[in-house]
């Protein structure tokens, strides 16, 4: 593959150097484009998730509260949360898949690097989440890192469905032509 354009610039056109290059690179484009179609989807539902993990907390804060003359058990408490820790369990195992969908994808450095950052943001919620019971500071973090994991997959949502996914950013890959499902 060669280039014919030596202004940067400009837009560059790849002459291939067989058609087979040519299948080639085009199946790769349909990978990727597969691979942001279910990052979309699964993005979307990890966010989803997320708000369901806020209504958990709730509904187990407020179905933890005593009767009048009732006082709260450890064991209680722990009853209430059970559905929050295995969702969040299966949030973490969803923010790897989502980093796996979007190296498939290769949406470029901004999508990369965010879905990264939530994938370690949702690990350390889990560790957040263990160690809040023995130490209430930890608990506490817990509490603002949900916030910080929420707002990421907020914004790496509507990054999604903007319809901007498979653009890469200036500078970057340049576009090809002459292969089916490719930008002219």
């Amino acid at each position: 593959m060669r280039s014919e354009s030596t202004d940067p610039a400009q837009v560059h056109v790849f002459q291939f150097e067989s058609p087979r290059q040519a299948t080639e690179v085009g199946r790769m484009n349909a990978v990727r484009q597969g691979a942001a179609w279910i990052y979309r989807v699964l993005i979307t539902l990890f966010a989803a998730g997320v708000v369901v993990e806020f209504f958990l907390v709730g509904l187990g804060i407020f179905r933890a509260m005593p009767a009048d003359d009732a006082s709260v058990t450890h064991d209680t408490f722990d009853d209430r949360f059970t559905v929050h820790a295995a969702l969040g369990g299966i949030l973490a195992g969803g923010s790897l898949l989502l980093l796996i969908v979007i190296l498939v994808a290769w949406t470029g450095p901004l999508s990369i690097g965010a879905t990264f950052a939530l994938a370690v943001l949702t690990f350390v919620q889990m560790i957040l989440g263990g160690a809040g019971e023995d130490a209430p500071v930890a608990g506490a973090f817990h509490a603002i890192n949900a916030l910080l994991i929420l707002g990421l997959s907020g914004f790496l949502t509507v990054r999604a469905w903007r319809g901007n996914l498979l653009i890469p950013p200036s500078g970057s890959a340049p576009s090809v032509s002459g292969v089916a499902g490719s930008p002219p």
